[in-house]
């Protein structure tokens, strides 16, 4: 069995990081390397984690972002096998010998990744998530495992699977694993959670690092340049458990949350543009498809540019201005979307009004 590095980026969870780094020491039947890089984190992390000094390794850096750490995470690990735990999530048990296991029987695959949970502190829990996680892609998009993948087997088909797994696992033989390479369905959906990969360190060794540029999506890029290299394996089993609170850095369910959609689509705009811009025969193939993508991540730009409000009437017309930018350009790749181009000139309390009324209709 393949050894496997946990990497463990971390800014201000002290609350959360010893329930993460538990979950990572009681993977059973592997013997894992922990790497925790502490993003300049200036609450009581570095203290939590003093009981953990003989089971981690620990380095602590000036705040860059997640990005920059889990690099510093892979630069630091010595093992085959990578996989990510962010230092607010849990691990299931059996995470890491699962994938090793997958990796190892079938060495033509350069990453797996698998289903998750997701909770809250208030009782919440939805065991089965990624459909509704990815919602865009999976319900919107219409897409199934059986449309993204060429094949799928049982685990129970694998040679030799560790007694360990087959014992700590509820059902395995109802557990399918999908194969296939997904680079296209993935560059137009987002169809991956990264947070549960593990991936090869030789695959990393030729696609390069994860990389700031891409903001909120460095490791949805990063997971891309892993899909085009390699076909990937899905187990369709919850490894992982994902925490919703409310200091996510990614949530919009806040004051600021407005101005975090925007940044994200615009971080995946510029995603897609690179990679498409990569492969010039790519967008000469798929044009229509690569059109109706720009279409339809710029209109997700220009929306909630005009739920933005500002007490100066000033910036209010600036985010009026950017948000008619974009529809004009997602019209001009084919998405002629007329009323939200007259509602942009509408006062804001009316426009907040027309977007409410518009999600009680799409109910």
């Amino acid at each position: 069995m393949r050894k496997n590095s946990i990497l463990i980026p971390t800014y201000n969870r002290a609350q959360y990081i010893a329930g993460s780094i538990d979950s990572a020491i009681n993977q059973i039947g592997i013997d894992n390397e922990i790497i925790v890089v502490d993003d300049g984190s200036t609450d009581d992390t570095e203290t939590v984690l003093k009981p953990y000094k003989d089971q981690i390794t620990y380095i602590k850096t000036p705040n860059q972002g997640p990005a920059l750490a889990r690099n510093t995470g892979m630069r630091l690990a010595n093992c085959e096998y990578f996989s990510y735990l962010d230092s607010d999530d849990l691990y299931y048990p059996y995470k890491s010998l699962l994938q090793a296991t997958i990796l190892d029987r079938h060495p033509e695959i350069g990453m797996v990744f698998s289903e998750f949970s997701a909770f809250d502190d208030n009782q919440f829990f939805d065991e089965y998530h990624l459909k509704k996680y990815h919602e865009s892609a999976y319900q919107r998009g219409h897409l199934d495992y059986t449309t993204i993948y060429d094949r799928k087997i049982k685990l129970t088909e694998l040679n030799n699977l560790p007694e360990t797994l087959i014992e700590v696992l509820p059902n395995p033989e109802n557990i399918d694993i999908y194969f296939g390479k997904v680079y296209q369905h993935y560059l137009f959906n987002t169809i991956v959670f990264t947070n549960s990969m593990m991936f090869r360190k030789s695959l990393v060794e030729r696609i390069g690092l994860q990389s700031v540029r891409f903001g909120m999506f460095h490791d949805l890029e990063f997971a891309l340049r892993l899909c085009k290299m390699s076909e990937i394996a899905f187990v369709n089993i919850p490894t992982y458990q994902l925490r919703y609170h409310e200091d996510q850095i990614s949530t919009t369910n806040k004051p600021q949350g407005g101005k975090v959609a925007i940044k994200k689509q615009q971080d995946l705009l510029r995603v897609t543009k690179v990679h498409i811009n990569a492969s010039p025969g790519f967008l000469n193939q798929n044009k229509k498809a690569v059109h109706a993508q720009y279409a339809k991540l710029c209109r997700a730009i220009a929306v909630p540019l005009l739920t933005q409000q500002h007490k100066s009437s000033q910036k209010n017309t600036t985010y009026s201005r950017r948000a008619r930018k974009y529809i004009c350009t997602a019209w001009q790749y084919g998405r002629k979307d007329v009323l939200l181009l007259l509602v942009s000139y509408l006062p804001h309390t009316m426009r907040r009004v027309f977007f409410k009324l518009h999600s009680l209709f799409k109910k």
